[in-house]
């Protein structure tokens, strides 16, 4: 009789351990895939502006006047370009401790203003009617033409990682 127990017994261990086996998720097929890559970016703008300015600054028994008036004749011109005369043009840059320098080579810029009748720069400074002797006068007043070519340069990279994971 202990034998048919102990049999018994045996059959159901390894009954119960077949089943937990046959019940455990059996894995499926994986599919991944994985890309990558970096692209470095470079880029410039070449900028040139021309006009006409005016400032004033005054206190005590000061006022003051100004008028800019900028005028150009016909065949005046703004010429940049990246290239010389071969088309030959280079960037080299040099990282620094702190951010990075730039080398440019190959850009040129034409400007010919042919200024206008009619062309008028003036700044005046009176002393008001009856002015306070106690207080301080001091001021300021110009009106000035204005040229300005502005060379922006930007390097960088971008990096990306894509993965795709799959299971079925």
């Amino acid at each position: 009789m202990k034998q048919k127990h102990l049999s018994a017994l045996l059959f159901v261990l390894i009954a119960t351990d077949c089943l937990s086996a046959w019940s455990q998720e059996t894995p499926g097929l994986r599919d991944s895939r994985r890309s990558s890559g970096s692209q470095s970016t470079f880029s410039y703008k070449i900028q040139t502006t021309y006009g006409a300015t005016t400032s004033a600054q005054v206190s005590g028994n000061l006022t003051a006047e100004t008028e800019a008036i900028l005028k150009l004749k016909s065949g005046s011109k703004v010429t940049n370009k990246m290239g010389d005369d071969n088309g030959n043009a280079s960037a080299v840059f040099m990282a620094t401790p702190n951010g990075g320098n730039v080398e440019l080579k190959g850009i040129t810029g034409e400007n010919i203003f042919l200024i206008d009748d009619g062309t008028v720069f003036r700044s005046t400074l009176k002393t008001v009617d009856n002015p306070d002797p106690s207080l301080s006068s001091v001021g300021t007043a110009s009106a000035t033409a204005t040229h300005t070519t502005s060379v922006i340069v930007e390097k960088g990279t971008t990096s990306f990682e894509n993965t795709y994971e799959q299971t079925f």
